[in-house]
């Protein structure tokens, strides 16, 4: 009955890693971070399989049983590690690791796990992760936990990283991708732990769960998103606004800037609107060139309006901010002038709430499009 319920936990969690795996290549993640969640969906899946080969030949008498016995624990002892090594590298590769800059790092980065691979499959001799005794049952051998140090420690290393990481970076977004780094895999380490403890399948619903959460993540990334320009959209600015203004003290010197392209319109009536749809790119590029690094939100916020919410200490800094987007903008190779007109408002002097902040820039960005409309400026 025991054994009957484990296997039927196995195949759950195998058809849910498959599932995934294969939807994730027909989603819109980078092409680098959608193959190696791909291949850790396979791999967690294949190491189930194994897993669950274990349990249905373990204690089983006969050369048959105590070869299928063997192998299945050499390979799964290997795929673990090898499944904790993808997900160091794809976690470092979100976060934009040094460790991962040359393939001479990588393949350092990939000793441990090979080390295991070795111990796992000269254990036939050495017993020294593991054993099959007479009576054809599993035996931990006396090097065991060579196995979950390494795995373990590639989880834990790059949780720390992540968290560190949410802890210096400014931006709030940015802070939100750390930490869903630096606690995804607590699901798979309490199953591992209790698998370890008990030797019960804690492991494989663990894996599951964080892999679960990890595409439920990008889901709503992609919900956020603005397929044209890759900037937030306007339902994912309304709802960081919503959880900036959540906890007063995190709204404090927060400046919104809100602006348009002026002429787009004829952009797109003399260029048509594949260019103008290339026109809102560049800008979009412009706007993470200038503002990302110093921890701007950046969102789409409709047409050829966008927001950037931005901390700063001085009023002065905000302008020389408007003045630098600008500035990149004219150095952008298209054949006709891009320039955007910018309002902005701050946080305080009566604007307590994001929708009077709201209102403040948007009152601004007209008073600028005003003034530059009396000067004879195209801003349509």
């Amino acid at each position: 009955m025991v054994k009957a319920l484990k296997i039927e936990i196995f195949v759950l969690c195998m058809i849910v890693l498959i599932g995934l795996a294969v939807r994730s290549r027909r989603s819109l993640f980078s092409s680098t971070q959608q193959l190696l969640f791909s291949m850790l969906g396979y791999t967690s899946a294949a190491y189930i399989l194994f897993d669950m080969i274990w349990t249905l030949s373990d204690g089983v008498d006969g050369t048959l049983g105590i070869a299928a016995n063997w192998i299945s624990n050499a390979v799964s002892f290997s795929l673990f590690a090898i499944a904790c090594l993808i997900w160091f590298i794809y976690s470092e590769t979100v976060q934009g690791s040094r460790l991962l800059t040359s393939r001479y790092r990588v393949v350092l980065v990939a000793l441990p796990t090979a080390l295991v691979v070795v111990l796992a499959f000269t254990s036939y001799w050495t017993h020294a992760l593991f054993y099959i005794d007479s009576q054809g049952v599993y035996r931990r051998g006396f090097a065991y936990m060579i196995q979950p140090i390494v795995s373990y420690c590639y989880v834990i290393h790059t949780s720390l990283h992540a968290f560190v990481q949410s802890r210096r970076v400014e931006s709030l977004q940015t802070k939100a991708i750390y930490r869903t780094l630096a606690f995804f895999a607590i699901p798979a380490l309490v199953g591992g732990t209790f698998q370890v403890v008990y030797s019960l399948p804690g492991l494989c619903v663990g894996i599951m769960i964080s892999m679960l959460l990890l595409y439920i993540i990008y889901q709503e990334q992609l919900i956020s998103t603005d397929p044209l320009t890759g900037l937030n959209n306007r339902n994912r600015f309304e709802t960081y606004m919503l959880s900036l203004f959540s906890n007063v003290d995190q709204a404090e010197d927060v400046y919104l800037l809100m602006m348009d392209a002026d002429g787009f319109k004829q952009i797109n009536d003399r260029y048509g609107h594949v260019e103008g749809d290339h026109a809102l790119q560049v800008i979009s590029a412009a706007l993470k060139e200038v503002c990302s690094a110093s921890g701007g939100f950046i969102a789409r916020y409709g047409g050829d309006e966008f927001v950037v919410l931005q901390k700063a200490v001085a009023e002065q800094d905000i302008m020389h901010l408007c003045a630098t987007i600008n500035d990149e903008l004219a150095r952008a190779e298209v054949p006709y002038l891009l320039r955007m007109s910018i309002g902005y408002a701050r946080v305080g002097d009566g604007v307590d709430t994001w929708q009077d902040l709201f209102r403040t820039a948007d009152a601004e960005l007209y008073r600028v499009k005003a003034e530059k409309k009396k000067a004879g400026i195209q801003i349509r």
